[in-house]
């Protein structure tokens, strides 16, 4: 992945994006009531970022734990958890293939996990998706859930495409610009992102460019690897946390549940 312009700026990335966190994280509470699971968790999240799900979470009780690579984000979530109760919340460097949740939180069990917003798809094969499904599996209980957020391809039928996002804090100002190449199909499964950031100051504008690829999955592709995987797919929610029919394109928040 090369998308350093803009995961080296964790500030704007959090402004971006953390609009709507509070009711995901609502809507996770809803789905562990639904299942059972303990709605105070503890929760883990692969490839945290900004921290801005994790401080969600403690808002409403949860102990949580999450890691990435990125130093500068690891570096920001920790200044912003920094108010909470250090026994509610762990973070730490790790990678999602190869992470031993023992080695950063020694004696904790998830209830769940969750990966949403296609970061998932930063695994460019089915041999890195199966070792970090190991890896979760690990730390999670008996009949905990893995939320997945995936968008499914429709190779052949998709158009590129484009998106924008805006933030603003304080008098900081974030316009983001994404365009997607989709996925050709066949082995070519990776979809090109290409970003672009507009960042208002009361010092000027400048402009963070980023490039980076996703794998891409259809229906039948992400239900093979969750075959081979140690879960079983018990239903898609929407961000809310209601059940709903996935379509054959498009984003939902795939719930995985770990076997006896």
């Amino acid at each position: 992945m090369d998308a350093q312009g803009f995961y080296d700026e964790p500030r704007l990335y959090d402004v971006l994006h953390s609009r709507g966190t509070a009711s995901e994280v609502r809507g996770f509470q809803r789905l562990s009531a639904r299942l059972g699971l303990d709605t105070r968790g503890p929760w883990l999240e692969p490839a945290c970022g900004s921290g801005r799900y994790l401080r969600a979470a403690i808002a409403r009780g949860v102990r949580v734990a999450g890691f990435d690579m990125q130093p500068h984000m690891l570096a920001y979530a920790r200044r912003r958890l920094a108010r909470y109760d250090a026994s509610h919340w762990v973070l730490a460097k790790a990678d999602m293939r190869t992470f031993d949740i023992q080695a950063f939180a020694p004696g904790w069990v998830f209830e769940l996990a969750f990966n949403p917003i296609n970061t998932i798809r930063h695994l460019h094969s089915d041999e890195a998706i199966l070792a970090h499904f190991e890896c979760i599996h690990r730390a999670l209980r008996p009949g905990g859930v893995y939320v997945v957020g995936l968008s499914l391809s429709m190779y052949g039928f998709e158009q590129p495409s484009e998106d924008i996002w805006h933030g603003a804090r304080g008098t900081l100002r974030v316009q983001q610009v994404v365009q997607y190449t989709p996925a050709a199909g066949g082995p070519d499964r990776a979809e090109r992102v290409h970003n672009v950031l507009a960042v208002d100051t009361p010092g000027g504008t400048r402009i963070v460019p980023s490039s980076y690829t996703l794998r891409s999955y259809d229906r039948e592709q992400w239900e093979a690897i969750i075959d081979q995987s140690p879960f079983e797919m018990i239903g898609c929610v929407d961000e809310a946390g209601r059940s709903m029919t996935p379509s054959a394109i498009g984003y939902a928040l795939w719930v995985l549940r770990r076997g006896r």
